[in-house]
């Protein structure tokens, strides 16, 4: 039985990070409204996917605003609706700001079956946070990482940012600590800058200069290192785990397993139902209240080849320090020799894996997959 993952989206915020570019909404979040719509698009989407349920992620947005009994509903329609032969190694997540995570909240998440906090402590430095927006200040990070820890009962992963242009791009102060940190798992992600974001529209506006590709690539190599030693993973580009403590959910998205997408601006993926290696991407409406006034109906639809499949799996897989099969890769010809000979990869096993150059090179890689891929039909684009 193939693997399935469950996304659950909630965009509300306290406010709105000026990095943002995710489908959120600022202001009081209609609470029993949206579990309800979110249970409709569910009974109206299920039979689309089949397979083993083995992750639920409720993300965001900031979930860890919506009403605990409202989470606990929702788990628990999705949980009556596929099947779950290893229910107890279900990974079920929540996304939470550093000020959600109460003793009454990790009670309450714990009871509704939530077994995995990942908390966006973002920085523990106060002027990185100033910049970033964030609604949380200096010490509520650690605070919030040992509380959860005290509780107990739930795998703890923690986001930072990496690269804020704060610091003329020095190595954070606070990387050293994270290494210390008490948590099962790390996303360190560098800071994107997109058009429609106010960060955006600052580097427009000469307000903001963004750290340059060396500054970067050297951050970023310091980070590999110091969390290596520290005992950490380094298992795909801006994840970090200790032994035994990959994220499941994300690990769906990089093999190119079927996911179901649920509420505002979620996407999904649905496979074929005839095993020819096809599928369709399903993306919802970005704004909440043309989700609420239709749940299930998608604002995009598109058919996906076996052919665009296979090529999105090849360069997704090789974000990942696993890699890929070497065969996977035979309909984008001399692309595992070009992978080896620049230093981007190397062979293993019979998989193609890449190296930390690699990952720092993991755009150029998928654009040459893409290019190369059905040796120039262009079958992939």
């Amino acid at each position: 039985m193939a693997d399935l993952g469950v996304y659950v989206h909630f965009p509300w915020c306290r406010k709105l990070c000026p990095y943002c570019d995710f489908a959120v909404e600022v202001g009081e979040p209609p609470h029993v409204r949206y579990r309800d719509a979110v249970l409709a698009e569910l009974e109206s989407r299920a039979a689309s996917f089949t397979g083993e349920l083995i992750s639920i992620y409720l993300g965001g947005g900031t979930p860890s605003l919506w009403q605990p009994d409202c989470i606990a509903a929702v788990i628990a329609g999705i949980r009556a609706r596929f099947a779950t032969p290893r229910s107890a190694s279900l990974e079920i997540t929540i996304e939470a700001n550093p000020t959600d995570c109460t003793d009454a909240n990790l009670a309450a998440w714990r009871a509704a079956g939530i077994g995995r906090i990942s908390i966006g402590v973002q920085s523990f430095e106060q002027d990185e946070l100033v910049m970033l927006g964030r609604d949380h200040r200096f010490g509520d990070g650690a605070t919030a990482i040992e509380r959860v820890v005290a509780h107990g009962g739930f795998t703890v992963s923690a986001d930072f940012i990496l690269g804020v242009p704060t610091r003329a791009g020095r190595t954070p102060p606070w990387l050293e600590a994270v290494a210390r940190l008490p948590v099962d798992h790390l996303s360190i992600y560098e800071l994107t800058i997109e058009d429609r974001t106010a960060f955006g529209q600052r580097v427009r506006d000469g307000r903001l200069l963004p750290l340059d590709d060396d500054t970067l690539t050297d951050l970023y190599t310091t980070t590999h290192e110091v969390l290596g030693a520290a005992g950490f993973e380094h298992y795909e580009i801006s994840s970090y785990a200790r032994p035994g403590k990959r994220a499941v959910h994300n690990s769906l998205y990089w093999q190119g397993a079927a996911f179901l997408g649920l509420g505002v601006g979620a996407a999904s993926l649905e496979l074929a139902s005839d095993g020819n290696g096809s599928g369709r991407r399903v993306t919802n409406p970005r704004k909440a209240v043309a989700y609420l006034a239709a749940p299930g109906v998608a604002a995009e639809s598109t058919s996906i080849g076996a052919a665009e499949m296979a090529c999105d799996r090849a360069w997704l897989g090789l974000r990942t320090a696993d890699g890929v099969l070497e065969t996977s890769l035979d309909a984008a010809p001399g692309i595992a020799d070009w992978l080896v000979t620049e230093s981007l990869a190397e062979r293993r096993n019979g998989r193609i894996c890449p190296s930390l150059r690699g990952f720092l090179m993991a755009d150029r890689i998928a654009a040459r997959i893409v290019q190369t891929w059905g040796d120039g039909d262009r079958a992939c684009l």
